[in-house]
C-alpha cells in the first residue's frame, strides 16, 4: 500500500455535527499548498508545478536554498501574470513566514495555471529554492452534495 493518496476534487470537512445534516457544522475547505521547486539563479520561467481551475492564492512561504550572493531574492507568479504576482523578493537563501501581499492572490483562477518562478533583484549563485504556494478552493457550504 502506497504512502499517499491523490485523487481529483478537493477535501472538506464540517465538524463533528449530526452527519444526517442536522447539526450545525458548515462544510469547509482545507488550505492546500503546491511545492515549486527551481534555481534560484535562473530568469524567470515555468515551473511545472499548477495550481488547479477555481484555486484561490493565498500566500507563498520560503523554505530557502539558494546559495551565494548578497541576500539574494526570487520573484513567484502565475503565467501571463507580473514577476512576483505571488510573492517579490523573497528571501533566497532562508526559510522565510507566509508572505500574503502579493498582488495576484485572493483572486479565484478560471483555468489550471503554471506558477513562473526565477531570480529576484539580488542574485544567487547557486542552490535550488523551495516554496510552498498555498491556495483555497471556494466552496457553497452545502451538506453532502
Amino acid at each position: 500500500m502506497g504512502k499517499r493518496t491523490t485523487f481529483a476534487g478537493y477535501i472538506r470537512q464540517r465538524g463533528m455535527g449530526n452527519p444526517s445534516g442536522n447539526g450545525k457544522g458548515t462544510p469547509a475547505t482545507f488550505k492546500a499548498h503546491v511545492t515549486v521547486t527551481f534555481d534560484p539563479t535562473a530568469a524567470l520561467a515555468g515551473t511545472g508545478a499548477y495550481l488547479p481551475a477555481g484555486a484561490i492564492p493565498v500566500g507563498v512561504t520560503g523554505l530557502g536554498g539558494g546559495t551565494g550572493g548578497v541576500s539574494p531574492t526570487v520573484d513567484l507568479s502565475l503565467a501571463g501574470g507580473a514577476a512576483g504576482g505571488l510573492a517579490n523578493e523573497l528571501a533566497a537563501d532562508a526559510a522565510t513566514a507566509e508572505v500574503t501581499t502579493g498582488a495576484e492572490l485572493l483572486v479565484a483562477l478560471t483555468a489550471d495555471t503554471e506558477i513562473e518562478a526565477g531570480v529576484g533583484a539580488s542574485a544567487a549563485t547557486g542552490g535550488t529554492f523551495t516554496a510552498l504556494v498555498s491556495y483555497l478552493i471556494a466552496d457553497d457550504g452545502v451538506i453532502n452534495n
